[in-house]
């Protein structure tokens, strides 16, 4: 009679057995997944920030030479290319996350798309900048409109 009554749980307890392996599976894709997409969210919003400060490592060596911000984004890819001030500096950060590369550091990560820029002189002669990321708006550096000069390295993540 013991084995009637073993023999009668075995298929309850292959259920039950399959039911928790399946839970187990379920709440470690509940809470893996959502954390390596934010791990990997993360990884590209630093790769932006990191891209977007080495813009405006190279707008600043760039105004330091002609004494004011390149009218284009092109014709800061073209300084950066043989400026040495520009590579020094970028070649000093302990801090990077990517190597940086002058053709693709005017172009957000997540969408290849170039940077947003405008460069402001306001009626006094000062030069100010404004970079703004074309993926998340609320990443920019430098202002436009009359507080560009207060404003003009910050960016908005720091």
């Amino acid at each position: 009679m013991a084995s009637d009554g073993s023999r009668s749980d075995l298929p309850l307890r292959i259920v039950l057995t399959l039911a928790v392996i399946g839970l187990a599976v379920a709440l470690l894709y509940v809470t893996v997944v959502p954390a390596q997409k934010a791990a990997e969210m993360q990884a590209v919003r630093a790769s932006t920030h990191q891209r977007m400060s080495d813009v405006r490592t190279a707008l600043t060596a760039f105004r330091e030479v002609n004494e004011e911000y390149p009218s284009t984004l092109d014709s800061l890819v073209l300084f950066a290319r043989t400026d040495s001030t520009f590579q020094a500096r970028i070649a000093s950060e302990d801090a990077r996350v990517n190597p940086v590369s002058v053709d693709s550091m005017i172009l957000a990560p997540t969408s290849g798309r170039p940077f947003q820029y405008a460069a402001n002189r306001d009626t006094s002669g000062v030069d100010s900048y404004w970079l703004g990321n074309p993926d998340t708006p609320s990443d920019s550096i430098g202002a436009r409109g009359p507080d560009g000069p207060r404003y003009r390295n910050a960016a908005s993540w720091e």
